[in-house]
């Protein structure tokens, strides 16, 4: 555990970002140079500031690092920010669209399914400065960069080669590429750096909106299957947990729609929870906390979607939305059924530095994993939530779009 700096302290935070970004940076740093040399991870990171004529540029390392969502999750924050940290950013600034021999190595890289050894140099040493995002993972030291090439043979998938060199739309490509199998990280990457699509079309796409862009097409993709699919028969509860995000996801029998909630936790709250879960381990009655008064501090956004689905942007959750939603539609699409499905998304206080939001999706994959709670009916699914949420169920069932319909009766 760190040292917790004055603001962190009055916060009542545990762990001070901070401290550990100026500890990282003392670590890391002396060890910068102008050249590398190493294995570096096939990501190429794009900027949306100043778009059209944005920063974009290679992620490099000198050592393994992970780079897949699947391989951080369980880490720590951390030991995530660390990891992420010790990647260096080159960065050049150009169109969106301009070509160079730079970024043909750089999607070269990109395009393998395993890390490359690459070279690269740099205009100066880079500096230290840990960047975070609440969509794309954060980011270390960066640098002006003049070089960048691939030492190795990169592994690229025959299929993807072919969709490349093809110039198939972007979004017949990523669906495609989906249904092959490729996961949805990997997709976004090769969108971002302007692989795919027409070949006269190409471009580089932020980060932030490739990552977004990727979930969105992916779930629309599983949509299509699971409307044709059968029913649930029975509603089900799946839960998880991680970095202090909480998720409960209900599935109730009906024709695929989707809400999502999002809360974010404030300490009153939290404390209320466990003195009610301490009460239920001794046996206690839980009603008060039933009948406790929503007192207006509590701030729950909703976004949802019926049949058809949706046109317009999630605002209010932004990509958490749409990497929540991809989740369910791929648990509903090997599942071969269709349902009316509630994210509940409650967010702790000791989430207070923004990863990325890989972690909104694998929080949601592995829900899927583990076995989920089954019920008889609608209204024993929401007894069941009411004690597993830290925010009363009423405040949720109130602000449902999906939960209020016609099918109120199941209630």
């Amino acid at each position: 555990m760190n040292k917790l700096c004055d603001n962190c302290r009055k916060q009542g935070r545990v762990w001070c970002p901070h401290n550990a970004a100026l500890e990282i940076k003392a670590r890391l740093q002396p060890g910068l140079k102008r050249e590398m040399f190493g294995p570096s991870p096939p990501f190429l990171f794009v900027g949306h500031n100043f778009y059209p004529k944005v920063y974009w540029g290679p992620l490099v390392s000198e050592q393994m690092v992970a780079d897949d969502p699947s391989e951080m999750y369980g880490m720590s924050m951390e030991k995530i920010i660390e990891t992420r940290a010790s990647m260096v950013r080159g960065m050049k600034r150009s169109g969106v669209k301009e070509v160079s021999r730079l970024l043909d190595e750089a999607q070269q890289a990109v395009m393998s399914i395993k890390p490359v050894d690459s070279e690269s140099r740099f205009t100066k040493t880079p500096v230290f400065s840990l960047e975070l995002d609440d969509i794309a993972h954060p980011v270390g030291a960066s640098a002006p960069i003049e070089k960048f090439k691939v030492a190795d043979n990169p592994v690229i998938p025959k299929k993807v080669d072919e969709l490349h060199e093809d110039g198939v739309l972007a979004q017949e490509a990523l669906s495609e590429l989906l249904l092959e199998g490729f996961d949805v990280h990997y997709l976004s990457k090769l969108l971002t750096s302007g692989i795919l699509g027409r070949h006269e079309n190409r471009k580089l796409v932020p980060t932030k909106w490739a990552i977004t862009a990727t979930d969105d097409i992916a779930s629309k993709q599983y949509m299509e299957s699971i409307r044709d699919c059968r029913e649930l028969e029975l509603p089900l509860v799946f839960s998880n947990t991680y970095l202090d995000n909480h998720f409960e996801i209900l599935l109730l029998p009906g024709s695929w729609e989707y809400e999502q909630f999002e809360t974010a936790l404030t300490r009153e709250l939290e404390e209320r929870k466990k003195k009610m879960q301490d009460r239920a381990a001794l046996s206690y009655s839980t009603s008060s906390w039933a009948d406790w008064k929503y007192d207006g501090r509590i701030n729950i956004s909703e976004e949802h979607e019926l049949f058809i689905g949706r046109t317009e942007y999630a605002e209010s959750q932004g990509g958490g939305y749409y990497a929540a939603r991809f989740a369910v539609c791929e648990a509903l699409y090997r599942m071969r059924r269709q349902a009316r499905a509630i994210v509940f998304r409650e967010i702790g206080t000791g989430y207070d530095v923004p990863v990325g939001v890989w972690e909104v999706r694998e929080n949601v994959r592995h829900a899927f994993l583990k076995p989920p709670e089954k019920f008889e009916s609608g209204e024993k699914a929401l007894a069941h939530l009411s004690e597993k949420l830290s925010v009363p169920i009423k405040e949720y069932v109130k602000r449902s779009k999906v939960l209020l319909q016609r099918r109120i009766t199941e209630f």
